[in-house]
């Protein structure tokens, strides 16, 4: 399996996600799926009626980056290869359109010589007399990556039933240090509120330190998490916002009436949070650490701007 920054994939489940990827982008342009058959593969998974042409490559395993920059450059050189050899073949189901673009469709590119040798191919295939049957003048070879279909990435994985997920580090220490140093009034504000959570607590004073550091962890790496999705899924992102606007509007409110003591109190806001993603069908969409990644950034986030506090000796 390769892992990349929003899923996992072998050869079978990244060509599947490709398929999915190509006839929701390309359906207007009348992708057509190359599906296996008797004679064997011509070199291309599928086909635009605009003179695009798709191949997909995923090995399954990881390999550091020169390793796996020579497989995919091989497979490239392979897989054009097919195209001169089967050329009549492939001319009976294209029809009259030429062949614009030749893209090969891999999870990720660690080495950009990969792009590289890519140019170089479209260069000798486009000065090959013998392929302007099959080749448009300004025939191109491109890669492309996961990163280039990031709007179909929700509906693939609805259609495999997967579920979103993002990598992002643990902050480091020093991380933790250097934005405590940056953000000083707002760690007074959380040594003021945290210390409420362990009133008559033998080691308060200790148990407080080590909170206020948790609650910036989770804050720093929950921002970065928030940044993925704005970059990557923002449709996603924006009904996030939504949910944690919904329920922060309410925090207030719900403090000056609670009898709760703080620790539960806090317990019941991030629990609430939870069963309003769950409701908005978020449990289906987004893996679990993404999902508590998102609740604890918004703990962190509404202890720092102030909506969330505790009253003295609740």
């Amino acid at each position: 399996m390769i892992k990349t920054r929003f899923s996992q994939y072998n050869g079978d489940s990244w060509e599947e996600a490709c398929q999915l990827f190509l006839k929701k982008r390309y359906e207007s342009e009348g992708y057509q799926e190359m599906i296996a058959h008797t004679q064997g593969d011509l070199g291309i998974e599928g086909f635009t009626r605009t003179g695009i042409v798709f191949q997909c490559y995923c090995p399954d395993e990881e390999y550091e980056s020169k390793k796996l920059y020579e497989l995919q450059r091989d497979k490239v050189t392979t897989d054009l290869g097919k195209l001169s050899k089967n050329k009549k073949e492939l001319i009976r189901y294209i029809g009259s359109v030429k062949i614009k673009k030749w893209i090969f469709l891999t999870p990720i590119v660690r080495n950009k010589e990969l792009i590289s040798h890519c140019q170089e191919k479209a260069i000798e295939y486009k000065n090959n007399l013998e392929m302007k049957e099959l080749l448009d003048d300004e025939f191109d070879v491109l890669v492309q990556d996961e990163g280039f279909f990031v709007e179909e990435m929700l509906y693939v994985k609805a259609i495999l039933e997967e579920k979103i997920d993002v990598n992002v580090a643990t902050p480091s220490l020093e991380e933790i240090i250097n934005w405590k140093e940056c953000e000083a009034e707002s760690v007074q504000i959380l040594f003021r509120k945290i210390s409420k959570l362990f009133n008559g607590n033998s080691n308060a004073e200790a148990n407080t330190n080590k909170y206020v550091d948790i609650i910036i962890r989770n804050l720093i790496k929950g921002q970065n998490v928030l940044d993925e999705l704005r970059d990557n899924h923002p449709i996603l992102l924006e009904k996030l916002v939504r949910v944690k606007s919904g329920i922060e509007t309410h925090i207030e409110q719900e403090l000056l009436l609670t009898n709760l003591q703080p620790k539960e109190f806090n317990r019941v806001i991030q629990t609430k949070y939870k069963s309003a993603l769950e409701s908005e069908a978020f449990g289906r969409m987004i893996s679990f650490v993404l999902q508590e990644d998102v609740i604890k950034e918004a703990e962190a986030d509404w202890l720092v701007r102030c909506p969330l506090d505790f009253e003295e000796g609740a």
